[in-house]
């Protein structure tokens, strides 16, 4: 398409569509930024412009310097360039409109006006037929009214730069109008951000048209004077029906569009079902990812997975400043609501009990492990599954710039070997060996998210986890010995004997992480004396207390600990919570941990 005002093109071909793309691309996402500023439809998450920009740079990398003539080989080339790498709502469109152009310039080798015209009015209509729900107002209504424009005077055009101008000035008339169709745009003052988004990529094309050159940067006059700051508080929300952006890309043959949106149909919200007999994108807003790719998987090989949670992303809009991202495991004990808070990313550990397989915290909870493991013959703990540790760390990277990632002890678990595998092909996510399990893992971890969500960077968060795992103490009363000597950490002999005696011991988790006893009392109420003697010795003297309980089913021990601590320290805990299995099968049920923080 290069060419100057005053040189008239009648055609198109491969070459000169993909200089057109390139173009389109170039303009869009060089305002990529003012589009994520104006994000607030189907949710104000921000992403609407990093998602069509990103949609965009993988055709143009994937083309790189092809130089195919045929309009037909280009164009199908380019879709399927724009399915791999599509993003968002948005992005799985634009996927969609260039596999339905594709599909409208089959055995053709190069185009005319007529053509184009023609061709873009099955791009819109395919692309409104991949949508479950199409809603006037969006990208979809746009793009169906600058091709049902096209459609209209597709025999009067004279030339290319006649087609795209013309139709350009309407497809703008088309985006203003978007304001009024949505409460959320009118609420905000904007309009559709993916909307805009396709107008910007017209505006690429024609601007080449006329100047023979790709922009490299540019800010459309018309738009920039627009006001965005505050768009996003205007409606912020709490909450939302369905919570994760959910994309699949899957590979097979003959893939069935239809059936798979009547089976996920059910599952969530912004359905999208676009592609080609070979290669379909799937994009839905859900609750259950895991549930629907379970779903899509039936039907074709899953070759991409992608998970946004979209009211994280929403929040930290409207913090302005929260960078990294935090993941952990969940021998971390740290409550739900905390987790949630801060927005604590859980990787479950594993286990197996007498055979029965399990999911830390999924498919069995704290109390119910306590209960089944008096009874159980054999249990053991394991990391958590290369998949979920690299589901999360995928999540976690695409909701923050960093990730710090602090896990259970090395010396306990394969968890912290498994956690640099999964991230190292992550350059933004660091791992951190947190040399401590439980309470003491937990409150490393809160000390770590509570620097990000204040603004911290990276390297920041970093050194405060690390201050933090350098300084974290935590002590366990035991109340049984038959678990140490199950596991062959004590004698049948040792341990018949000090039953027999009724000792209590007291274990920390030092060092590398790895259990020692540090005192040894006569009955329980000794014991608990001793533990609040170690504390209080090793707090003396010492500002900022946070401590945290865990309890292995021993809730009142535990509330007695929070009760003497917070009259010794003048706080409450951080918090309070039933142990993870990890510290159950070293302990076994009565014991209780208190870890603690102190600054100097």
């Amino acid at each position: 398409m290069q060419a100057t005002n005053k040189v008239k093109i009648n055609y198109v071909d491969g070459v000169r569509f993909k200089r057109g793309v390139v173009a389109a691309a170039s303009r869009l996402i060089a305002n990529s930024p003012h589009l994520d500023a104006i994000n607030v439809f189907p949710v104000p998450d921000g992403d609407t412009g990093a998602n069509m920009a990103g949609t965009m740079k993988n055709i143009v990398k994937t083309t790189g310097d092809t130089l195919e003539k045929s309009i037909e080989k280009m164009t199908a080339l380019i879709a399927e360039s724009a399915l791999d790498g599509a993003k968002g709502n948005s992005g799985a469109i634009l996927a969609q409109f260039l596999c339905g152009f594709a599909e409208g310039v089959k055995d053709l080798p190069r185009l005319s006006p007529a053509e184009f015209a023609s061709a873009a009015s099955l791009a819109a209509k395919r692309s409104c037929e991949a949508i479950s729900n199409p809603k006037d107002g969006t990208i979809i209504s746009v793009i169906s009214d600058w091709a049902s424009h096209l459609h209209t005077h597709g025999h009067t055009y004279k030339d290319f730069h006649h087609l795209l101008s013309d139709s350009l000035e309407y497809a703008r008339i088309s985006v203003k109008s978007t304001t009024e169709k949505l409460a959320e745009l009118k609420t905000a003052g904007v309009v559709d951000a993916g909307a805009l988004g396709f107008v910007y990529l017209l505006e690429g094309i024609v601007d080449f048209l006329e100047n023979g050159e790709i922009e490299k940067s540019f800010l459309s006059v018309q738009n920039s004077s627009i006001e965005v700051e505050g768009v996003h508080e205007k409606v912020a929300v709490e909450k939302l029906d369905f919570r994760f952006c959910t994309e699949f890309l899957i590979k097979g043959s003959d893939i069935d569009k239809i059936a798979i949106r009547d089976a996920i149909s059910h599952m969530g919200d912004s359905l999208i079902v676009a592609g080609l007999p070979e290669s379909v994108k799937i994009h839905i807003h859900t609750n259950e990812p895991d549930v629907v790719e379970e779903i899509v998987s039936g039907f074709a090989t899953v070759a991409k997975r992608k998970v946004d949670d979209m009211l994280v992303q929403h929040k930290r809009l409207l913090a302005n400043d929260v960078k990294v991202g935090i993941v952990t495991d969940s021998t971390c004990d740290i409550p739900v609501a905390m987790q949630e808070e801060y927005d604590i990313r859980v990787v479950p550990m594993r286990l197996t009990i007498d055979g029965n397989e399990y999911i830390d915290q999924v498919t069995l909870t704290s109390s119910d492990f306590y209960k089944i493991l008096p009874d159980a013959t054999k249990a053991l703990t394991s990391q958590p599954s290369p998949g979920d540790m690299k589901r999360a760390y995928a999540s976690a990277s695409s909701d923050y710039a960093d990730v710090v990632s602090l896990h259970v002890a090395k010396a306990l678990s394969g968890t912290y070997q498994s956690a640099l595998t999964a991230s190292s092909p992550l350059e933004n996510v660091c791992a951190l060996n947190a040399k401590q399990l439980s309470a003491g893992l937990g409150l490393a971890v809160l000390e770590a998210a509570r620097a990000a969500q204040k603004g911290a960077s990276a390297a920041e968060v970093k050194r405060v986890a690390n201050r933090a795992i350098a300084n974290v103490k935590i002590f366990v009363t035991i109340d049984t010995l038959d678990y140490a000597v199950r596991g062959g950490r004590m004698s049948k002999g040792q341990g018949f004997i000090a039953k027999a005696l009724n000792i209590k011991p007291i274990l920390q988790f030092a060092g590398e992480g790895l259990p020692r006893v540090v005192a040894k009392s006569f009955g329980c109420k000794r014991q608990e004396d001793a533990l609040i003697k170690l504390v209080r010795d090793n707090a003396y003297g010492k500002g900022n207390m946070r401590y945290a309980i865990s309890h292995a089913d021993a809730p009142e021990t535990a509330q007695k600990f929070a009760r003497i601590l917070k009259k010794e320290f003048g706080v409450d805990p951080q918090f309070i919570s039933e142990a993870s299995p990890v510290l159950g099968l070293h302990s076994g049920p009565g014991a209780c941990a208190v870890a603690f923080l102190v600054d100097d």
